[in-house]
């Protein structure tokens, strides 16, 4: 498993049904998000695939 980075953790941390909802999805799941936020090669694309992973988190 890839080590979640610790501008996602912050991100996710801030908002705790973000949180609960990271904790409860299947390593796979969480991989997909890491590997989205990762591939940004900007820091504006970075942090805004940040925002909207921690959005999906929040929405459904």
């Amino acid at each position: 498993m890839e080590p979640t980075p610790a501008d996602l953790a912050e991100a996710i941390a801030e908002r705790p049904a973000a949180a609960a909802r990271w904790a409860a999805l299947p390593p796979s799941h969480r991989r997909e998000h890491v590997r989205y936020v990762d591939e940004a090669k900007k820091p504006e694309t970075r942090a805004r695939r940040i925002a909207k992973t921690v959005d999906s988190l929040t929405t459904t």
